[in-house]
């Protein structure tokens, strides 16, 4: 964040504890340079609290999030008890993915002999449509394409990808359904092996697919993926591609997101 920048209403925060006193607790704002909030000691728990010190101590880094701002006085009202574990953990994985990814264009920079600030300014500005640096480099890892639409130096491209292929494992989610081929033509053994083939022929690049035998008719398709939300799409549209082959050869094909009975 820039100088003289301030969070909005809402927002989660990491801060460090800069000072403790009877009412409350100031925090500076790690994020937001040269930015100071107070949190108030109503603030610091649903429980009474007895002794400010048994929940921060000076040092101590905290997630906390932005109740009001005022920028003419300059104040920042923070909250510790309305942040909830699942929201600390989010946002402590943020703040690591996001040092990660400033390390490997720092590293990036280095190789290159070029300056820091300047690589990370133009991959910041050109990774912008992604939720954060971070998930630009993760699609990179996932496929390395992507790096091939980045307006960058070819130089740059290559060195990017190597390091990002050597640092970042991408996010991997597993999704199962089940389908079901008959055919009950002389050749049927192979229109339903040739319906397998049209299900594996069709997963995206980017989706990894397994299909496995489960019992007449029934096979297993397995899909891994970036998100959940890709894997299911992948899965259906790869599994409609079989099914579509083997109904036009006098075949049926059933689609089942769990397997009967269970």
């Amino acid at each position: 964040m820039a100088d003289g920048d301030y969070p909005e209403p809402g927002e989660l925060v990491i801060g460090t504890v800069k000072s403790i006193f009877n009412q409350g607790a100031f925090i500076d704002l790690d994020e937001y340079t040269g930015r100071r909030g107070m949190l108030h000691l109503s603030e610091i728990s649903l429980k009474w609290v007895r002794n400010i010190r048994d929940y921060v101590k000076e040092g101590q880094k905290v997630v906390v999030v932005v109740l009001r701002i005022d920028p003419k006085r300059g104040h920042i009202d923070l909250s510790l008890r309305r942040v909830n574990d699942s929201q600390r953990k989010q946002k402590l994985q943020q703040v690591k993915q996001k040092q990660r990814a400033l390390k490997l264009l720092e590293l990036m920079a280095s190789e290159l002999k070029l300056k820091p600030e300047s690589v990370t300014k133009k991959l910041s500005n050109t990774l912008s449509e992604y939720d954060s640096l971070y998930s630009g480099l993760e699609a990179i890892s996932l496929d390395e394409k992507v790096a091939d639409g980045l307006d960058i130096p070819d130089k740059w491209r290559k060195k990017l990808v190597e390091l990002v292929k050597k640092s970042i494992k991408p996010p991997v989610v597993e999704v199962t359904g089940f389908v079901k081929l008959q055919s009950f033509e002389s050749d049927g053994v192979e229109m339903i092996k040739s319906s397998l083939r049209e299900i594996l022929k069709h997963k995206p690049r980017d989706c990894d697919m397994e299909l496995n035998y489960v019992s007449a008719p029934l096979y297993r398709v397995k899909v891994r993926a970036s998100d959940y939300k890709k894997a299911e799409k992948a899965m259906r549209k790869a599994v409609d591609q079989g099914i579509s082959y083997v109904e036009s050869h006098k075949g049926n094909g059933e689609f089942h997101r769990e397997l009967e009975g269970k």
